[in-house]
């Protein structure tokens, strides 16, 4: 997983660091339970081994090892989710709203298609800004912009709502159709700044939601609304579209005022920066039953052999130590 905020990263004591603890603790039992506690997602894939294991209840029915493969997954989460999270779940492509560890909302969500993969990640959701522009991907401005502006001319841009701009600082020029060498673009020999302009047709809807990080990830609104009856969602960039983001948005602002104009690019912070969790379950855990679910992005097969592997050399002391020289 990786961590955009570092105040969600699991702190990882080194032996001296845990045994100087250990020593000044009151009492070590305590000590060492809060030490070694997991979340409660890992937790319940425990439970779920256990039951399998046991051939009891539902996860009886299940094979272990796809237990084992998201009980791996869960480990990487941080011990402590907080009192209110989200949690998005790319294979399930669904997000759940936890307060006080109960699911306060949830909803359908459209996540990255197999070639642009949503990562698996934990930031904080620091602010919303509403009527946003959309900044096109490199990707898309050569081989979708470019192109068509070549062969229907200029007219696209504004058919589209696009602009274009020098860079990509905030004091960036906006430039004339007839500056740009269109052929260079499309051929990725010159970068381009495009961007969509808000409204109803923008990409990304009315409002998104930002966890500052480096990868260009962050949750926000659609005006494409098909996609959530479909059963594989699988069709973004990488980031995060909502079913219903004014509906997270509004429980998440916790009655902040909201802009009260349509202009573009307008700023609220959360009173409260809220952690999202974006993960990949294959094997999902509803009101306590095992559920199976695709596994759009082909992780599967990696994990599990790396499982089996691990497995079977903990079953060979000696070879384990020869690979460990």
């Amino acid at each position: 997983m990786i961590f955009t905020d570092p105040g969600l990263a699991p702190r990882l004591p080194t032996i001296s660091s845990a045994l100087t603890e250990l020593s000044l603790a009151r009492s070590p039992e305590a000590h060492l339970a809060a030490a070694t506690r997991m979340n409660p997602i890992y937790q319940a894939y425990r439970t779920a081994l256990a039951e399998h294991r046991a051939g009891r209840g539902d996860a009886s029915q299940a094979d272990e090892r796809l237990i084992r493969a998201n009980l791996e997954r869960a480990r990487a989460l941080p011990p402590d989710l907080g009192e209110r999270f989200v949690l998005v779940d790319a294979a399930a492509a669904r997000l759940w709203l936890y307060e006080d560890g109960q699911v306060a909302d949830s909803m359908p969500v459209a996540v990255g298609k197999a070639s642009q993969p949503t990562p698996v990640m934990a930031g904080r959701i620091r602010y919303a800004v509403f009527n946003p522009y959309w900044n096109m991907p490199q990707d898309l401005v050569r081989e979708n912009v470019a192109n068509r502006v070549l062969s229907e001319g200029p007219g696209h841009l504004a058919a589209s709502d696009l602009e274009l701009l020098n860079d990509w600082s905030p004091a960036a020029r906006r430039l004339d159709p007839l500056e740009v060498d269109w052929a260079a673009v499309a051929a990725g020999r010159q970068p381009l700044r495009v961007r969509q302009r808000p409204g109803p047709a923008n990409m990304m809807g009315s409002v998104k939601l930002m966890l500052p990080n480096q990868l260009g990830i962050y949750l926000h609104d659609t005006p494409y609304r098909g996609v959530f009856a479909a059963a594989r969602r699988a069709v973004s960039a990488g980031c995060v579209r909502l079913e219903d983001a004014p509906r997270l948005v509004a429980r998440l602002l916790d009655g902040a005022e909201r802009p009260r104009s349509d202009a573009p690019e307008q700023r609220v912070d959360l009173p409260r920066p809220v952690p999202v969790y974006i993960t990949y379950f294959t094997l999902g855990l509803e009101r306590g039953r095992l559920a199976p679910r695709p596994d759009p992005y082909r992780r599967d097969p990696a994990l599990l052999a790396r499982l089996d592997l691990r497995t079977g050399l903990a079953s060979r002391p000696a070879e384990m130590a020869r690979l460990a020289r």
